[in-house]
């Protein structure tokens, strides 16, 4: 794969959600090659998008096959797109958290403080990476904002590891 397969891959989404509507904002990788200080591969696409019933219709119709994932008696919260060799996972916000984190998307990518959320709360080795390398590139943070959300999720032990030496 390479990364004119992703931008073609995230061509197409975009196409779709625009279609729909729907705000929408990158998330993962791709959000955090926005601000690391060197980009890392990856081999899907993340989003994060309201939810709209016609959503999954006009994917299908774009040729992707369409998983809804969503707890019994609860509204969808994750579709799971594939068409070919392309993987797209599209979030629903069903918390206040993922709400706001598209709210204060920047040009359809989430901000930095919010890659930095997510990265901390899916704390792979190469969650850690991306945070170790945003954080290298010494960007401008709203530190009570990223504070706020770190407490509420309970975070602080992870977030202390990853603060680099002054």
């Amino acid at each position: 794969m390479t990364e004119r397969d992703l931008s073609a891959w995230l061509a197409s989404i975009a196409e779709v959600l625009d279609d729909v509507g729907v705000d929408w904002t990158l998330i993962g990788a791709l959000a955090a090659n926005r601000y690391r200080t060197t980009p890392r591969f990856t081999t899907d696409v993340d989003a994060l998008a309201e939810y709209d019933p016609v959503l999954v219709e006009r994917l299908e119709a774009a040729g992707y096959d369409v998983t809804v994932v969503a707890d019994r008696g609860e509204a969808p919260h994750l579709l799971r797109c594939y068409r070919g060799s392309e993987q797209v996972d599209i979030l629903l916000p069903v918390i206040e958290y993922q709400v706001t984190a598209l709210a204060r998307s920047i040009d359809r990518v989430l901000a930095v403080e919010d890659v930095i959320i997510h990265k901390l709360i899916a704390w792979r080795p190469r969650d850690r990476d991306d945070i170790r390398s945003i954080l290298e590139g010494d960007p401008q943070i709203d530190t009570a904002y990223l504070n706020e959300w770190i407490g509420e999720w309970e975070l602080a032990d992870r977030w202390s590891t990853m603060q680099l030496p002054s």
